[in-house]
């Protein structure tokens, strides 16, 4: 494994996983800030789907033990690609990542998508005192409330907090973004958050704690309005962890080489990657084109 520090001029390997096409949204954005400007003159992304199996994503596994050995497999068989950082654009994965045995063994530079969304909420808190906050997240997610005890670390009250776990709303939306019964289940959702708040209180922020989320903003925006009379703003953490992700870096040529490998080891039908193309094509037809490319291995890494 190469030290970014190291290699400037030479090829950095960046990787970016999620379970699931959610976490595209960061490896576009790094792909467009790298085009930008890049602090090497060769860029190898790699987008490495974790999820483990058609049927079952990680909050369909029994337990946290299994779910931390099915994700310490898919990190051993990232550590193969050699990357010099690893952005974990999942916040489930993030959860999980801290109880994995390769968290205690790697050198690689990993970065989870928590951190980064934990940071974007305390901010925009800090500077609204009368503020509070709903995190929306998958139950792995909100369940850990691994956000609500960095906020508090930060010195944040948690009476501002309100988690809201989202059951089976990212994987609706993994299948089908564009389905009918996706902004139903926000709509749902929102309606349970919001009679957890009560009725005082200043502005209101939305932290969408899925990548998936992301995508539905707009869904978002539109349930909140029906059921928050107060001031609402969205927090989109892929945005925080891809502006963060180049933010140290000092850039010597707006000219990289840039590579783009997508690889799963479960298929992803047709429909699927249509929609997401749809999504993506005027952000990143780079991505898109890698996409519809994808590599598809059932042996990239083991499930328990």
């Amino acid at each position: 494994m190469s030290d970014m520090s190291e290699n400037k001029t030479g090829t950095q390997t960046i990787l970016v996983t999620d379970s699931g096409l959610g976490g595209l949204s960061v490896f576009t954005e790094i792909a467009n800030q790298l085009k930008a400007g890049s602090p090497w003159q060769r860029v190898k992304l790699v987008y490495f789907n974790a999820w483990p199996e058609v049927d079952r994503g990680y909050n369909h596994l029994p337990d946290m033990d299994t779910k931390a050995q099915v994700f310490h497999n898919a990190m051993t068989a990232m550590a193969a690609y050699d990357p010099n950082r690893i952005f974990i654009a999942c916040n489930t994965l993030s959860v999980i990542y801290p109880l994995t045995r390769f968290s205690t063994e790697t050198d690689i530079e990993i970065t989870g998508i928590v951190d980064d969304g934990a940071t974007m909420i305390c901010e925009e808190l800090v500077k609204t005192p009368d503020s509070r906050v709903i995190i929306f997240g998958t139950p792995t997610t909100t369940s850990a409330r691994s956000h609500e005890i960095r906020l508090k670390d930060m010195g944040i009250d948690g009476h501002r907090i309100i988690n809201q776990g989202c059951i089976n709303l990212a994987g609706k939306i993994e299948r089908d973004p564009f389905s009918g019964i996706v902004p139903e289940m926000i709509d749902d959702n929102i309606k349970q958050a919001a009679a957890q708040m009560g009725k005082t209180g200043g502005r209101v922020f939305a932290a969408l704690c899925c990548t998936h989320f992301g995508y539905c903003q707009d869904l978002f925006i539109e349930a909140m309005k029906k059921y928050i009379t107060q001031d609402v703003v969205i927090l989109n953490p892929n945005e925080a962890m891809a502006q963060r992700a180049l933010a140290h870096e000092i850039s010597i040529t707006d000219h990289p080489e840039i590579s783009m490998q997508i690889v799963s080891r479960i298929p992803w039908e047709k429909t699927r990657i249509d929609a997401y193309s749809r999504m993506l094509k005027n952000v990143s037809p780079e991505t898109v084109e890698a996409l519809g490319r994808y590599e598809l291995n059932p042996g990239l890494f083991a499930v328990v």
